[in-house]
């Protein structure tokens, strides 16, 4: 007998009650660190976590916790926002890297969605979140010692390209941890992410849309994750920055957790095929 629950979920859109991210209820978040108006009012805020998981005043878990809510509308998909907002999202993020690097003590900067219950979202209302730490993470470490090649560079295998523009590519890894994941990266080497222009900002907002409007078809609109991997404080010039998108396609059990290696029954190639042609 299969389990209840065991399959991955998908997003539901369940009635929505009160939200704090919406219009109106401002006052139930903090100050914004960060807010871009029109003529409608705020488009974009970005402010402290109220549950944050680190501080910066803290002894021992210290750190910046940020919340960025990239919509007035009370959008629960990204596949929802318009190139526009998505391209202010993508900005707001290089925007608080940048400030985030006044902090001396800052080491990372951690940006990162999740979208659906199963993907670790306790609030509708479409945000991302960012944690920037005192350390670099040790995910982040293991790619930072590749310094003789770029690996990333070298992601342009056709058969597991999902889509490409002038200037970023879409790729699914070789031995991809979970069934169509995807990486988003310059097709150029680029470290930082930070040093993103509105142009290209504008460019990789469309690109990944079609991307992740192409997942939502493929596989029924899974939950899903995706965290942006940027260089450290530090000059680390041999390092790729990246977005890595995450389906909850399956879940981690006792032999991932215990090896960290990952049982994946599609082929990269199948699952760049399959996204490919809903493009």
């Amino acid at each position: 007998m299969t389990l209840k629950h065991s399959e991955p979920h998908h997003r539901a859109h369940a009635k929505q009650t009160y939200c704090p991210f919406c219009p109106g209820n401002e006052h139930d978040t903090p100050e914004p660190v960060l807010t871009w108006n029109d003529e409608h009012g705020w488009q974009i805020r970005v402010v402290p976590n109220k549950y944050p998981a680190v501080r910066p005043d803290a002894e021992k878990a210290m750190g910046i916790h940020e919340v960025l809510i990239p919509c007035r509308e009370h959008f629960t998909s990204p596949s929802e926002l318009s190139i526009s907002q998505f391209t202010q999202l993508l900005l707001a993020y290089a925007s608080r890297i940048r400030d985030v690097w006044h902090d001396p003590r800052m080491q990372s900067v951690n940006i990162f969605q999740n979208v659906g219950a199963e993907a670790g979202a306790s609030l509708a209302h479409l945000h991302s979140q960012l944690i920037a730490l005192p350390c670099v993470p040790a995910e982040m470490a293991v790619e930072l010692r590749e310094r003789e090649r770029c690996a990333f560079c070298q992601m342009s295998e056709p058969s597991r390209v999902v889509a490409e523009s002038a200037n970023f590519r879409v790729v699914c890894p070789y031995a991809s941890r979970f069934s169509h994941e995807m990486w988003v990266m310059p097709r150029r080497h680029e470290s930082r992410y930070e040093t993103i222009t509105t142009d290209e900002a504008n460019e990789l907002a469309g690109l990944f849309s079609r991307c992740l409007n192409s997942l939502d078809r493929v596989l029924n609109s899974p939950a899903y994750n995706w965290f942006l991997h940027t260089s450290p404080r530090a000059d680390h010039l041999h390092f790729h920055w990246h977005f890595e998108i995450i389906p909850r396609t399956t879940r981690i059990a006792g032999f991932e957790w215990g090896t960290g290696v990952f049982i994946n029954s599609v082929f990269p190639e199948q699952a760049a095929e399959a996204l490919r042609s809903e493009i």
